[in-house]
């Protein structure tokens, strides 16, 4: 699985699973087959558990438009020092009911980093909902409605996790991951 996740000047960042980062993947803007160009700089993913994970992504480059993109491994998000999991179970936790202080505690993050993820996700969830809904029923045109939930952001989760899991269900490869 290849995706373009987000883009600067003349760098992107493309997400692949780990395993895939020796096959080259073809460059999102003219389709031309990427070559390694190195590695990006070693980064620390946070992990929910409280660990870190040392990371140092593959970089490569496209002879055609010589345009340069960052391999990241799908636990990862675009300028983020922590994981889609520990962000997601930080969210998770917000729905459920939890102060963004109890979150931080549990998640072992500064609180005012955990409020600034619950901010965000808070002022995005209409986004998210919309574009997991389209997701979710590109994949599975019978997806059914979606349940009714107290919040947007709850149910801009709950849309996301039915999309992840139609993802998982026609990519047999993607079926040990967690969406």
């Amino acid at each position: 699985m290849v995706t373009l996740v987000g883009s600067g000047r003349n760098l992107s960042v493309i997400v692949v699973a780990e395993y895939e980062t020796s096959v080259m993947p073809s460059c999102p803007a003219c389709d031309a087959p990427l070559r390694a160009w190195g590695y990006a700089r070693e980064r620390a993913i946070g992990l929910p558990e409280g660990g870190l994970r040392r990371l140092r992504p593959r970089r490569v480059r496209c002879p055609s438009c010589r345009t340069t993109h960052v391999l990241l491994p799908p636990y990862c998000l675009l300028r983020r020092a922590d994981s889609v999991h520990t962000i997601t179970a930080a969210l998770l936790d917000h729905v459920a009911g939890h102060s963004h202080r109890r979150i931080a505690e549990r998640l072992h993050r500064p609180a005012a980093t955990v409020r600034g993820w619950l901010r965000r996700a808070t002022a995005r969830a209409a986004f998210w909902r919309r574009h997991g809904m389209i997701y979710a029923y590109h994949l599975t045109p019978d997806a059914g409605p979606l349940q009714p939930r107290a919040t947007e952001l709850a149910e801009a989760l709950d849309v996301l996790g039915k999309a992840g899991r139609a993802a998982q269900e026609q990519n047999a490869d993607w079926a040990a991951t967690d969406p």
